[in-house]
């Protein structure tokens, strides 16, 4: 039998948690049962750094153990025979006679003081962690290591935007400032200091600086003519785009100035009979200036409808606003302006729209003929940096501007020119003009 050891001068309480810390797991458990008596439940088991009033001692890592008594531990920490709460689990069965190696610290427990004796203290045994706090640590670790990640990116970005801004003049860092401000995209202002950089390295003033950017700007900026008609020769041009960037509007403006100022035998046909308001609006522009106008559903009512417009010259088709989303609906896009011949396909996307959206608009109205870009709702923009960012993402040149909701005036042609000055602020939506690149 082995010896009964007294038990401690004070009595445990119920509900009794106390934490201890030994050099070793073995004497952190032996203090447990001198304090807290067999029964004591294991809650947390960790290594910690040796206490400072321990500093003669040799060992910097301790462990440190915390246990209680009249703790109610739910059922997976109940082991044995009993239904008595245990520090580990009594499964593995005794070592072979002759057996050589350690004792299993899954057979130890807190009323068999002779299991205590028989671990090796330099190598630390497993110990058994409560499920639910082994959790709770597991979470804590990868929470800290996230944030430590985290950390050092923002530090890495930091140290990235200070060694880039470092590298440049103050002018230039001037220039960077103002793009962003006008909203052009970073990446391309990025692009364009740098650039600007390898022109003039040396500083100098803004005012010296601000011709080269907007040679700069003006050769990323792609632009196509305005429509040109030809007597005698019928030409067919359609504007397609998603719902509610102002196609119609833009259609009855070009259809006014091409008729009214230019004198151009022309027609209308619509195909946007899901909004009936829409038609009703081309058609009442179509009385005001005096122009014939077919409405059409299907690729049979198309070319019926260009059949009976024979002899004009210019023929303009206003299509329903469709999802860039819908496949189904831009390939039924795409056979009808087949069936129409179209000369020319302009896309019509509002500026008001993320970069992002509109290149993803861009390149799946690409798929129905899109040949140019007209770039409506200047006005409503929050800057005209984003009219450069579109010119260098989308491989679409850019023939008209709309600058407001008035027909038949709120619309020009573009140019590279204009549009630098436009991004630069040197000029506004509210003024016109007109000169050519």
């Amino acid at each position: 039998m082995p010896e009964k050891r007294p038990m401690p001068e004070s009595s445990p309480t119920p509900n009794d948690v106390r934490t201890f810390s030994a050099q070793s797991l073995a004497e952190a458990l032996e203090l447990v049962r001198n304090a807290l008596g067999p029964d004591a439940v294991i809650l947390e088991t960790r290594e910690i750094q040796r206490p400072r009033w321990q500093f003669w001692k040799r060992e910097e890592r301790w462990i440190e153990v915390s246990a209680g008594t009249g703790i109610q531990a739910p059922s997976r920490f109940l082991r044995g025979p009993s239904s008595r709460p245990s520090v580990i689990p009594q499964t593995t069965p005794a070592p072979t006679e002759g057996a050589t190696q350690p004792p299993n610290p899954t057979s130890i427990r807190l009323h068999e003081p002779s299991a205590l004796g028989a671990v090796s203290r330099p190598a630390l045994p497993p110990v058994v962690v409560p499920p639910v706090a082994a959790e709770l640590a597991a979470g804590q670790v990868a929470m800290s290591r996230q944030l430590l990640s985290i950390q050092q990116m923002v530090a890495q970005l930091s140290q990235q935007s200070a060694a880039r801004a470092d590298e440049l003049p103050l002018d230039q860092f001037e220039v960077f400032t103002r793009l962003i401000d006008a909203e052009v995209d970073e990446s391309l202002a990025r692009e364009l200091v740098a650039k600007l950089h390898q022109q003039s390295p040396a500083e100098s003033s803004f005012e010296v600086l601000r011709p080269k950017l907007q040679s700069l700007l003006e050769a990323g900026i792609r632009c196509a003519p305005p429509i040109a008609v030809t007597p005698g020769r019928r030409r067919v041009v359609a504007l397609v785009g998603p719902t509610g960037v102002g196609k119609t509007t833009t259609i009855a403006k070009l259809a006014a100035n091409l008729r009214i100022r230019d004198g151009v035998k022309m027609g209308l046909v619509t195909v946007d009979t899901f909004r009936i308001a829409a038609v009703e609006q081309l058609r009442t522009y179509a009385e005001i200036i005096d122009l014939p106008m077919k409405v059409v559903t299907t690729a049979l009512e198309m070319r019926r409808a260009l059949d009976e417009l024979a002899g004009l010259d210019l023929i303009l088709i206003d299509t329903a606003g469709r999802s860039p989303r819908d496949d189904l609906k831009i390939q039924e896009l795409r056979l009808l302006l087949e069936e129409a011949q179209v000369d020319e396909v302009h896309l019509v996307l509002s500026l008001v729209a993320s970069l992002k959206s509109l290149q993803t608009t861009a390149a799946q109205f690409t798929q129905a003929g899109a040949t140019s870009l007209v770039l409506t709702k200047l006005d409503e923009a929050l800057g005209m940096g984003a009219l450069a960012s579109v010119a260098r993402r989308i491989p679409l040149p850019i023939s008209y501007l709309t600058t407001g909701q008035d027909v038949p005036d709120d619309i020009e042609p573009a140019s590279a020119r204009r549009v630098a000055r436009l991004v630069l602020g040197d000029e506004h939506v509210g003024s016109r003009l007109r000169n050519a690149a």
